[in-house]
C-alpha cells in the first residue's frame, strides 16, 4: 500500500526485491554443506559432477559433511551453531528451520527466489515450500517431500476376501479390514498381521504418526493463545483409542516388541495387510520386493482429510562467507534433475517441483494417481511449530504414549498425563504464540 506524505503528496510504492549483489570472486569458495549421508552411489557421483563440471565456472566446490541420522544431524548443527561455526547449507527439518529462524540464524532467500529466473521458484509446490515461509520470507527450499500414507499388500486383501482394487474408504473399515486379515501363527515372524504402523519407539516421530490422524478427527495441538498444550480433547482419546485397541484387543495390529520388522521393512515381508510410510517407499519397494504386489491410499476422511506435508530442506545459514556461491549449489541441488534422480537412485522421497508430476517417472504411475491432488495441491498445515518441538515431543509425549501403545495404561491415561507434562515444559521456557507457527 503507498504512503501519502503531506508535503508532496506524492504515492512511494514499495521497491521491488532487490537482487542480491554478487562479488566477482578471485578464489574458490567450499560450501560446507551438512546433510544426511546416504550409501547410494548416485550420492557421491552426483558430487563429484558438481565439482568437476559445475562448480570450477563459479569458483565454487562442495565439502559433503553428511551425517549418518536425522538425531545427529540436528545434534551435530545445533552445536556448530553454538560454536559459531555452522555449515552454509544443511539438510534441515521444517520445524528445525523455524527453530533456527527464531534464533535470527537462517538466510532469507527471497532475492534470489525473486531474481534468480534459472532456479523458478514459482515451479516450487506450496503445500511444501509454505512450510518455509516465516513473516513472508522463504529460508529454506523445500526439498524431499513426503506425506505419510498407508499402504496395502494387494495379495492379501484377495486371499481374504477383500477386493484389491478397493482400499478401506473409512477408519470402521480399515479397522474391520485389518481384523480380517489378521491370521495367527506358530510364532509372530509367521503370523499375518492387518496392519503395522509407522514405528514404535521414543523418537518424535511416535508422536507424530498418532497425532496426524488425531488431526483427521478433529484435533489440535494448542490452547486458543498457544500457551499450554492440549492433547485430550475426546477427538484425541478416540483417535489414540483406535489405534491402542487394534494393538491390545483386536490384535490385529503388530505390537511393540514383537520381532517383525517394523513399518518401512514391514510390508515387504508379504505378512503385513496394511502398513503405513512415507510415500519415499513407493520407488523403493518395487526394487527391495519385487514380488511384493502392493497399493497406495489416502487416509479416511473422518471431521477432515488433511495430509500434514513433511520435508527435508536446503537451508542456508547466515554465517556463510559467500551466499552467492552457496546458492550457486542450492539452485543446481533443488533441480528438476537432482530432485528427480533422488527419487529414483537415492533417498525415494519426491520432488518438490510441480513441473515434475506431470512427467515420466511419477505422471504416468498409477500408482501415484491416488495421491497426485492431494501431494501437488492439497492445502493443509505442517506438523506443530515451534522453539524445542523435539525436545518437548521426545522428553514429555513419546514415552507415555508408548506405554498406552504397549498395554500399560489406558489411552486416556496417556494423554492426560502428555498434555500435563508438555505444558509444563512449555511454560517452563515462556512458551507463547511468538515461539510458535
Amino acid at each position: 500500500m503507498g504512503i501519502t506524505r503531506a508535503l508532496t503528496r506524492r504515492t512511494i510504492l514499495p521497491a521491488p526485491a532487490a537482487a542480491p549483489v554478487k562479488k566477482e570472486r578471485t578464489s574458490t569458495y567450499t560450501i560446507h554443506f551438512m546433510g544426511l549421508a546416504n550409501s547410494a552411489p548416485w550420492v557421491q557421483q552426483r558430487f563429484e559432477q558438481f565439482n568437476s563440471e559445475i562448480g570450477p565456472a563459479q569458483k565454487v566446490q562442495l565439502s559433503d559433511e553428511s551425517v549418518s541420522g536425522q538425531a545427529e544431524l540436528w545434534t551435530k548443527f545445533q552445536s556448530t551453531y553454538a560454536s559459531g561455526s555452522p555449515p552454509d547449507i544443511a539438510r534441515l527439518k521444517e520445524i528445525w528451520v523455524f527453530e533456527m529462524f527464531l534464533k535470527d540464524a537462517m538466510k532469507p532467500l527471497d532475492g534470489y527466489f525473486k531474481t534468480d529466473k534459472d532456479f523458478n521458484a514459482a515451479d516450487l509446490l506450496p503445500l511444501y515450500q509454505k512450510n518455509f515461509e516465516f513473516k513472508g520470507q522463504n529460508y529454506a527450499v523445500a526439498r524431499e517431500v513426503s506425506i505419510i500414507v498407508p499402504y496395502y499388500n494387494k495379495q492379501l486383501f484377495q486371499q481374504n476376501g477383500l477386493d484389491p482394487e478397493k482400499p478401506p474408504a473409512t477408519y470402521e473399515q480399515f479397522r474391520d479390514f485389518a481384523k480380517r486379515m489378521t491370521k495367527g501363527g506358530a510364532t509372530p515372524q509367521e503370523s499375518f498381521w492387518g496392519f503395522d504402523p509407522y514405528e514404535y519407539s521414543t523418537r518424535e516421530f511416535v508422536f507424530l504418526w498418532p497425532f496426524l490422524h488425531m488431526k483427521r478427527f478433529g484435533a489440535d495441538f494448542w490452547n486458543k493463545d498457544k500457551t499450554a498444550v492440549v492433547l485430550n480433547t475426546p477427538a484425541h482419546v478416540e483417535a489414540f483409542s483406535l489405534f491402542v485397541d487394534m494393538i491390545q484387543k483386536d490384535r490385529s495390529t503388530v505390537p511393540p516388541g514383537v520381532p517383525v520388522p517394523q513399518s518401512t521393512s514391514g510390508g515387504k515381508t508379504g505378512k503385513v495387510g496394511m502398513w503405513e510410510q512415507g510415500t519415499w517407499d513407493i520407488p523403493l519397494i518395487p526394487q527391495q520386493s519385487p514380488d511384493i504386489k502392493f497399493g497406495v491410499f489416502l487416509w479416511p476422511k473422518k471431521v477432515n482429510q488433511g495430509h500434514v506435508p513433511l520435508s527435508g530442506s536446503t537451508a542456508m545459514t547466515k554465517a556463510s562467507k559467500d551466499p552467492d556461491a552457496t546458492w550457486e549449489f542450492v539452485k543446481w541441488w533443488n533441480s528438476h534433475e537432482s530432485q528427480i534422480g533422488w527419487y529414483l537412485n537415492a533417498g525415494g522421497n519426491a520432488p518438490s517441483r510441480k513441473s515434475s508430476y506431470g512427467q515420466q517417472p511419477i505422471g504416468n504411475d498409477p500408482i501415484w494417481q491416488p495421491l497426485l491432488q492431494a501431494i501437488t495441491t492439497g492445502n493443509s498445515n505442517p506438523r506443530p511449530m515451534f522453539e524445542r518441538y523435539t525436545e518437548l515431543a521426545e522428553s514429555t509425549i513419546t514415552p507415555v504414549w508408548m506405554k498406552a501403545l504397549m498395554g500399560q495404561m489406558p489411552a486416556k491415561d496417556a494423554l492426560d498425563e502428555s498434555t500435563r507434562a508438555a505444558t509444563a515444559f512449555w511454560q517452563s521456557i515462556g512458551g507463547n504464540a511468538s515461539k510458535a507457527l
